[in-house]
């Protein structure tokens, strides 16, 4: 056996023991004991990742009126991140009473709630708070959802699906990758619903000025949104305290708006809008990718970025 055959089999192996472990002390354990003894490994997978997310130049990027306090910024970015996210292994107890007290739904939840047959429904949201785990939410509140996102690392793609089959219904699937550009708009068939990620440096992208800075959007939502007549919703989700978590649902992009798509800087700053009045009130649940689509505007006399450029890059 090769050294890469032998670390991928090590990985498998000790992903799946872990997983059914976990499942198991989410069984056995109340809620907040269970919570208590996953926070010291949490924390150390986040201290692995310290390097990758670069928090100092995160820090830099924001505005003014966004800036947390130093100290609860940088505890959460290096300590309670990958906590939050452990909900993800049970998705199929979400839906229980014990854990579905613990996620409210926040806003104009009864654009998505309901059951709408006429049109599809395109969920926007950024990587603020645990944004990995909003979609086992939605669903567990009957709002049936599908995220579009990259591909998984080969030696856990057998777990990732494994796992996503809990997460009920199960004819609906959870993610679509995000090649798979005909499947997914096959996807959005009328009472659909599909979370979309914008704070991505993928596909083409929309500059949104505000306070003197620049936000960097793709604008694949608003594209797919304008070809099926899927209604556009600012979508975003926040950890409250230790596993209890926000849901927050804004206003939708009027329709005007996606009729004339010439004028896609009207459509990102609705978005923007409707992103900032939760990030304010969140701003250390900022994640380093969500903090690198902030620029400084450009200074006076330097040419100004275009609304919309085409940059094809990997995620």
């Amino acid at each position: 056996m090769s050294p890469n055959s032998l670390i991928f089999s090590l990985t498998s192996a000790v992903a799946w023991a872990g997983f059914y472990l976990l499942r198991l002390g989410e069984r056995l354990l109340p809620i907040n004991v269970l919570s208590l003894l996953l926070w010291p490994p949490a924390a150390a997978w986040d201290l692995m990742q310290l390097r990758r997310r670069n928090l100092l130049a995160a820090w830099r990027r924001f505005p003014q009126s966004w800036q947390p306090k130093p100290a609860q910024f940088f505890l959460r970015q290096s300590l309670g991140l990958y906590h939050a996210q452990l909900v993800y292994i049970w998705p199929d107890r979400l839906c229980t009473r014990r854990w579905l007290s613990r996620c409210r739904l926040v806003g104009r939840v009864d654009l998505v709630r309901s059951e709408n047959k006429d049109r599809p429904t395109i969920l926007a949201s950024v990587h603020l708070g645990p944004s990995e785990i909003m979609n086992y939410w939605l669903r567990a509140h009957g709002i049936v959802t599908t995220t579009v996102r990259g591909p998984w690392p080969k030696s856990l793609q057998r777990l990732a699906s494994y796992q996503h089959a809990l997460s009920p219904p199960a004819d609906v699937p959870v993610f679509l990758l995000v090649e798979e550009v005909s499947r997914i708009r096959q996807f959005l068939r009328p009472g659909q619903r599909l979370l979309v990620m914008v704070d991505v440096d993928r596909g083409k992208q929309l500059y949104v000025p505000f306070e003197n800075h620049v936000f960097r959007m793709a604008n694949g939502a608003i594209r797919l949104a304008a070809l099926t007549g899927a209604e556009l919703v600012p979508c975003l989700i926040v950890e409250t305290s230790s596993w209890n978590f926000a849901i927050h649902f804004g206003n939708p992009v009027p329709e005007e708006y996606l009729a004339n798509t010439t004028d896609l800087q009207a459509i990102g700053t609705h978005l923007l809008k409707e992103f900032v009045k939760v990030i304010v009130r969140y701003p250390e649940q900022c994640t380093h990718r969500l903090l690198s689509c902030i620029s400084p505007a450009p200074a006076a006399g330097v040419t100004k970025i275009p609304a919309v450029t085409l940059a094809i890059k990997s995620d």
